[in-house]
């Protein structure tokens, strides 16, 4: 029997995808679990009973206001999707961000891009147009994770908030994010800085295609003066829906963010909804780059100790389960919505 027989390339490859499954598993675990040791070894007052205690003392009207506010959330960013695509319904929108959402959400970096381009060019989208309508996306959705921590570290340099070592720091990180948007945004606002960088970046271009054993066709420049028209052609005329729909889902993620704190008894006199937003604003910037699958531990341990810098420690136990009931919200019903996506996509392909 030959190697290339499919009876056994088959299981092989199953074996290697079920091994592959099984490290990013482990590695979320292993995340999550080095989080909890962390937030043990430095919070005397943290106790996992108490977080237990603060997640079922949520009333039936509070989960229903959650579950609005996810579905509200949900629709936000199926219109983000959707408006970069001519003609596409919002529903199709919802199934373009679960599905990929999903996968991203497993295997970390841009891995829901590939999945997004199958399940436009499935719908009958050209080849160009849905591979604009995926680039634009996440220009969207990595821009606005960008742009939202500089918008709050002026927001707190405005108000003259006394700002300690960790903010202070914080807040530069932004302004240096700040600086490398307005560079890009110059950079794609000119075709003539545009072409000068292609040439600038074309040697270190040339030399990555010779190490992929690829051949250059034509020059960078030209390339990137081309892309860049045609991702303006496509912007021009969606781009205020699409932005729209960008806002809104973040707004609506913060509401989410919002409620969990609320809900679990963060009141108003330990953080202010503008300080709410403070801190998801620079997670946000600082998990724009995924590390690990979901960012898992990561972002835990980033809104547990930013939010408990500003309430005090007094409130780990329901800042905890907050934390804990937001990822629950925006990372766990993602993977289970986005299987449900993927398996509603494809029964779409089989019937047609």
């Amino acid at each position: 029997m030959s190697a290339a027989d499919p009876e056994v390339d088959a299981p092989i490859s199953a074996a290697r995808r079920l091994l592959a499954v099984g490290g990013r598993i482990a590695i979320v675990v292993v995340a999550l679990g080095a989080t909890a040791l962390i937030l043990n070894s430095t919070v005397d007052e943290l106790d996992w009973g108490a977080v237990a205690d603060a997640l079922r003392s949520l009333s039936d009207a509070e989960l229903l206001a959650l579950g609005s506010g996810w579905l509200v959330w949900l629709a936000c960013q199926g219109l983000q999707t959707a408006a970069l695509v001519p003609d596409l319904p919002v529903r199709r929108g919802i199934l373009a961000f679960l599905g990929p959402g999903a996968v991203a959400s497993v295997v970390p970096g841009p891995s829901d891009l590939p999945i997004r381009y199958r399940m436009l060019t499935g719908w009958g989208r050209s080849a160009r147009e849905a591979g604009l309508a995926v680039a634009a996306g996440g220009i969207f959705s990595v821009g606005i994770k960008l742009v939202l921590p500089v918008v709050a570290a002026v927001g707190l340099v405005v108000s003259g908030v006394p700002l300690d070592g960790a903010w202070r720091t914080l807040v530069t990180i932004a302004a240096i994010i700040g600086v490398g948007v307005a560079v890009v945004a110059v950079a794609l606002g000119s075709e003539r800085v545009t072409m000068g960088l292609g040439r600038l970046l074309d040697p270190a271009w040339r030399f990555a295609l010779r190490l992929l054993r690829r051949d250059a066709e034509g020059e960078l420049a030209d390339r990137l003066v081309a892309a860049r028209a045609e991702a303006i052609g496509l912007v021009r005329e969606r781009w205020l829906i699409a932005t729209w729909g960008t806002v809104l889902a973040a707004a609506a993620r913060v509401g989410l963010l919002i409620m969990c704190l609320r809900f679990t008894g963060v009141g108003e006199d330990a953080i202010g909804w503008t300080g709410i937003f403070v801190v998801y604003a620079f997670v946000q910037g600082l998990t724009a780059v995924p590390i690990v699958p979901g960012n898992a531990g990561v972002t835990e341990l980033a809104y547990i100790s930013m939010v408990t810098s500003v309430t005090g420690a007094a409130t780990i136990n329901e800042v905890t389960a907050a934390v804990l009931l937001f990822r629950l919200l925006t990372w766990i019903l993602v993977i289970v919505g986005g299987l449900v996506a993927l398996a509603i996509w494809r029964l779409g392909r089989s019937a047609s």
